[in-house]
């Protein structure tokens, strides 16, 4: 049996989005409720991580680590690696500033308005457990690959 390559980076954000309740307190507290079920950014791991570390390794081990397509891929690891800690935390820092102008409304007016979210950056810890998962889940799969 073979794996479309293609899936494997798919398949490893989608374990780290399942793997994100598992760690993250926040994530299990905030994202859990019915009032509020709307997709949470942030928490451990990194699903980008993951689906971008799986991805440059596809690519190196398919296409060869000198090759113009592993470059490529590294050039998006690293933006979405600089994506996942520095833009978002700026973008997070506004959401902090629009929530402290948000509460000097009166209080019928804050419940009109649309939830603003605060929390969109990633800690470096979050961003090594994707990229943990990132290479696990696609070392897994191309040795079950293998195997079978």
């Amino acid at each position: 049996m073979t794996i479309p390559l293609f899936l494997i980076p798919l398949f490893a954000g989608l374990v780290a989005h399942a793997l994100k309740p598992v760690f993250s307190k926040q994530m299990r507290n905030e994202q859990a409720t019915i009032l509020d079920p709307r997709p949470r950014y942030g928490g451990m791991p990194s699903a980008h991580m993951a689906f971008v570390s799986s991805l440059v390794m596809v690519v190196g081990l398919e296409a060869g680590y000198r090759s113009t397509l592993f470059a490529v891929a590294v050039a998006i690891f690293i933006l979405v690696l600089d994506e996942a800690v520095r833009l978002r935390v700026f973008l997070s820092r506004y959401g902090i500033a629009i929530l402290r102008l948000l509460r000097r409304l009166p209080d019928q007016e804050q419940r009109d308005l649309p939830p603003i979210e605060h929390r969109m950056g990633h800690s470096l810890p979050e961003v090594l457990g994707g990229l943990v998962v990132g290479v696990a889940v696609t070392l897994g799969l191309l040795l079950l690959e293998v195997w079978l």
